[in-house]
């Protein structure tokens, strides 16, 4: 038992993802935004992100991207268009995702139709 404690304690749990959340109001109803992705893609030349979306008294709308990294740079983005629809707005969220040194974040969120900027 001892054997086994000290092994894992020296591998170590796998790193956690790296994640960020938003929140905006659409119609009246709060819209939350999670995007997650691996703490570290160093050396790849994609990494996963995973969108979760929810309202409040729904299940959660969960998708994954895949962001191109740029080679050389600190940084890489990606749009993504996320119909709304299964949340129940007959809207489109347009967003702007960075990937930066292990970490995900929303830049930009833009509201369509209308043109609604919420970040």
């Amino acid at each position: 038992m001892l054997l086994s404690s000290v092994f894992l304690a020296a591998t170590g749990a796998p790193a956690a993802p790296a994640c960020s959340s938003d929140a905006f109001t659409i119609d009246g109803s709060s819209l939350s935004v999670s995007l997650c992705a691996p703490p570290d893609a160093k050396g790849r030349s994609t990494a996963r992100v995973t969108e979760t979306l929810s309202v409040r008294g729904q299940a959660p709308y969960v998708r994954d991207v895949t962001l191109e990294l740029v080679a050389g740079t600190d940084s890489s983005r990606t749009i993504d268009d996320v119909p709304l629809e299964r949340l129940g707005f007959a809207r489109t969220l347009h967003l702007t995702i960075a990937y930066r040194n292990g970490s995900v974040r929303l830049e930009h969120a833009l509201l369509v139709p209308g043109a609604i900027a919420l970040k």
